[in-house]
């Protein structure tokens, strides 16, 4: 019995792997968080176009800030809206458990 769990955990270890995760904060142009935004996230290649659309997230956060799992290492294309703001998009190589992108400033389109 304690093989057969043994053996188990260790099958379960081989074939699940980790969520990967993005990680960011938002301010706006006087650098106040942005507290509400959607960012979608798409399955990415080197040359940085959107291959497919792997998430769309609302995010209410009061300090800005986003966690994006991911379930795999690779390329990925982030798209962030907020209302009266410029459309900003951010590209990355997830390769490591986690990747944090530094403070991302947006811009009033007013």
């Amino acid at each position: 019995m304690l093989k057969l769990l043994l053996l188990s955990c260790s099958l379960y270890g081989l074939f699940t792997t980790p969520p990967y995760r993005i990680t960011g904060r938002l301010v706006d142009h006087q650098y106040n968080p942005v507290g509400y935004f959607i960012i979608e996230t798409y399955a990415s290649n080197k040359e940085r176009e959107p291959l497919a659309l792997l998430g769309r997230d609302t995010v209410r956060n009061s300090n800005g800030e986003f966690k994006i799992q991911v379930v795999k290492k690779g390329s990925y294309l982030l798209r962030i809206a907020v209302p009266d703001y410029t459309d900003y998009s951010l590209f990355t190589t997830v390769q490591d458990s986690s990747y944090s992108f530094p403070e991302i400033h947006l811009q009033p389109t007013k």
